[in-house]
């Protein structure tokens, strides 16, 4: 797949996708004999990754940080799985906070509901 096509499949920009694989947080993309980046499944498993931790709040330097210490192989397995159970208790944290103020805004508009509903039914219609 070229870059405009993996871009359009995980709605993000041409330019994050080079930017991510300049820095690093994804796998350098093969070109083809005309120089253009090829994204075989590997790339697009990555970038797949990628757009669902950054889009649930997962950083940029984490990210690198993360693949970084793929490339190295078997050697990082412990140090990988000790970023990826702190990632997830944050982020287990992150939807408690959130439940919180969903639950809040819920209360919220109950209130509001019994209010509108005791306004009009004590409001005459006036033709």
């Amino acid at each position: 797949m070229r870059t405009s096509q993996v871009a359009k499949k995980f709605n993000v920009s041409n330019d994050a996708l080079l930017y991510w694989e300049k820095i690093g947080m994804i796998p350098k993309v093969p070109r083809d004999d005309s120089g253009y980046r090829n994204y075989t499944k590997n790339e697009i498993e990555w970038i797949d990754f990628v757009t669902c931790m950054r889009s649930s709040g997962v950083g940029v330097a984490y990210l690198v940080n993360y693949y970084q210490l793929f490339k190295q192989g078997n050697s990082t397995k412990e140090e990988r799985q000790r970023l990826l159970e702190n990632q997830l208790f944050e982020m287990g944290q992150r939807i408690e906070e959130m439940q919180d103020a969903y639950s809040r805004l819920e209360e919220k508009l109950t209130h509001y509901d019994k209010n509108v509903e005791g306004v009009f039914s004590k409001r005459e219609i006036v033709e």
